[in-house]
Parts: structure tokens; C-alpha cells; sequence
């Protein structure tokens, strides 16, 4: 099922012998969404992620966004954000490097996304809130229990961290699915890319310390073909590189050429 179609899914997390049983999904915001229909031959200047580097633009064909749409790319700035306050928060906590490192890349995910809401003139759920603090309940809970569970010890923060990709992953391929816009395809595409880099690099991070992991939510194929970086999304160099930095193992690699490491920034 779509995910802007259903009102929650179970999102389990293995971290340190504890599985914690909370509740994710898309949200019908309490604010109107209202956007701006543009006339199908219009091309609009949208920010989209380059692996690795700041935002950059790229024209695409703008048609009028669904109402699906609208609610997908509101949820998924804000489930950017909680990737990224929790990495920030835990990252602070554990002073692991790849924490650091993926969270300027969720910022960059976020922007991204932002260049979206200011093109269909959307109400944007982030606002001035700071980190930790979310528009949605549930992401709001969400945030609390993940931060609660990634204390734990560092095993779990990384295994906190390799669930929330691995949920960011099954939203975006459902988003995905579900769209026919030019413009958010380019967007989520990307940022699908940028989230199988960093499920590598947690994964990666958790081996390094002797911890061989399963996945959660994803299946087993799809899981092991994103570790290898078979999948066809990463296009800067995905799959089990010798890596360095914050994504050591199974780098990701960057853009122009620079494949094999950094697996902790996209």
C-alpha cells in the first residue's frame, strides 16, 4: 500500500537486545494544503540534492501537484528532520563521527524538499522549530522513543540509525511509486540514493564493531542488494568500497568520479 495511502506503519527497532514498537506514517496535516496548479509546459527551478554537495538546481517540468503529493512531500520534510535531530542528538551524545556526517546530509535532503514546498507554495510543518520539536505528533513520539533507545549505547545508536534509513528507503520507494511530477520523482530519487549510502555506512559502522545485523523493515533481497549497491539508485559509486571516513566499509562514494568511500555523506 502506498504510504500516503495508509495512517500508520510499525516500524520495529533491534538496538542492543531491545525492540521497541512504535508508530510511523504519513499524516493528514492539520493545515491546508493549497498548491498552486502550474500549466503543464512550465519549467520551474527546483532544489534537488547532489550527492555529496550542496544543493544544486535543475529545470524539470512542473504540473499540478495531487493532493497525494502535497501530503507526501510535508511528511517527508519532517521525517528528514527526525533523521536529522536524531543523528544530531546522538551524534552529540556518542561523538561518533557518522552521525555528524549523515545529519549535514538529512540537512541537505531537507533543503532539498524545501525547494519543493516553495514551488507548489505549500505550508511549510518545519518552520522555526528546533531540534527535537516536530509539527506532528507521531513524529514527535517517534523522535522521543528513538532518542530514548539510541542512549542505550552506541551498538544501538548505530542501530537506530540503520533502522530510520531503512524506513526512510520503503517511504521513498512508495512515494515514488505513487507519482507521476517530474519534479518531486527527481527529488525523492535523490534522496533515495542518499539514503542507501547512509544505511551502508550504518551498517558498515555496526560491523566494524562485530555486530552482523538483519534488516527490520525492508525485505532480505532488497536489503542485501542496497549493502552490495545493486539497487540502480546510487549513482556516485554505492556497494561495498573500502571506504573511509565516517562510512568506512561500504562506502557510497561521491559524486564526479569519487567512488568507494565516504559511504557517510550523500
Amino acid at each position: 500500500m502506498n504510504t500516503t495511502m495508509r495512517n500508520t506503519h510499525r516500524l520495529l527497532l533491534g538496538a542492543a537486545g531491545l525492540i521497541v514498537a512504535v508508530g510511523i506514517g504519513s499524516v493528514a496535516y492539520g493545515a491546508t494544503t493549497n498548491p498552486s496548479p502550474a500549466a503543464a509546459d512550465e519549467v520551474a527551478t527546483v532544489a534537488v540534492v547532489d550527492q555529496g554537495a550542496d544543493p544544486t538546481a535543475i529545470a524539470v517540468s512542473v504540473e499540478a501537484l495531487s493532493a497525494t503529493d502535497a501530503d507526501g512531500i510535508l511528511f517527508m520534510v519532517e521525517e528528514e528532520k527526525l533523521a536529522r535531530d536524531v543523528y544530531l542528538t546522538l551524534g552529540e551524545l556518542w561523538g561518533t563521527p557518522v552521525f555528524t556526517n549523515i545529519a549535514s546530509a538529512e540537512q541537505t535532503h531537507m533543503d532539498a524538499v524545501f525547494g519543493l514546498i516553495e514551488t507548489y507554495n505549500l505550508e511549510d510543518p518545519v518552520g522555526d522549530n528546533a531540534i527535537g520539536v516536530f509539527t506532528d505528533p507521531e513524529l514527535q513520539a517517534l523522535y522521543d522513543d528513538l532518542v530514548a533507545t539510541g542512549s542505550e549505547s552506541p551498538a544501538a545508536a548505530l542501530e537506530v540509525g540503520a533502522v530510520i534509513e531503512e524506513v526512510d528507503i520503503e517511504d521513498l520507494v512508495d512515494y515514488l511509486d505513487g507519482t507521476t511530477a517530474g519534479d518531486v520523482t527527481a527529488v525523492y530519487k535523490r534522496l533515495l540514493a542518499g539514503s542507501e549510502n547512509h544505511l551502508r555506512a550504518f551498517v558498515s559502522q555496526l560491523e566494524r564493531s562485530g555486530v552482523e545485523r538483519t534488516p527490520v523493515v525492508l525485505d532480505d533481497a532488497t536489503y542485501s542488494a542496497i549493502l552490495d549497491g545493486s539497487t540502480g539508485s546510487a549513482s556516485n559509486g554505492g556497494g561495498r568500497g573500502a571506504g573511509h571516513g565516517a562510512g568506512q566499509g561500504r562506502g557510497g562514494g561521491w559524486a564526479g568520479g569519487r567512488g568507494g568511500g565516504r559511504g557517510g555523506n550523500a
